[in-house]
């Protein structure tokens, strides 16, 4: 918890977007007990290696969160580990079914069976 002293926080130059009191009183900044593993994670995102690591993942791993999302699937159903473990697979074959069925359409899946004829 940090608790800023009423005149440093009057003299300062932010002090109308920092302090939001109607009283004028210094602002007062709680966190809760993760704050040491959002630390760690900041840490390690700002070395080279992590940087890497997850701008990798960025590319790789999360558009499928969102094209799920995108395709109307919210929340589970369900309760239950093993009930929502069906309904997440369930929507992970569905999604693999739909880009299969895609890159079929496209052609850059065997493309001597994926092309269509040519329109004369």
């Amino acid at each position: 918890m940090y608790q800023g002293e009423a005149e440093a926080c009057a003299a300062c130059a932010y002090h109308d977007r920092c302090c939001r009191s109607k009283s004028g009183a210094a602002r007062t900044v709680t966190s809760d007990g993760r704050e040491p593993l959002r630390r760690a994670m900041n840490e390690r995102m700002s070395s080279p290696e992590g940087r890497a690591i997850y701008r990798r993942r960025k590319a790789i791993v999360e558009p499928v969160f969102g094209q799920i999302k995108n395709t109307g699937f919210r929340g589970f159903g369900v309760r239950g580990m093993s009930r929502v473990a069906g309904d997440s697979s369930l929507v992970c074959a569905a999604h693999n079914i739909k880009k299969m069925v895609g890159a079929a359409i496209r052609g850059s899946v065997r493309p001597e069976f994926g092309r269509r004829a040519a329109m004369a």
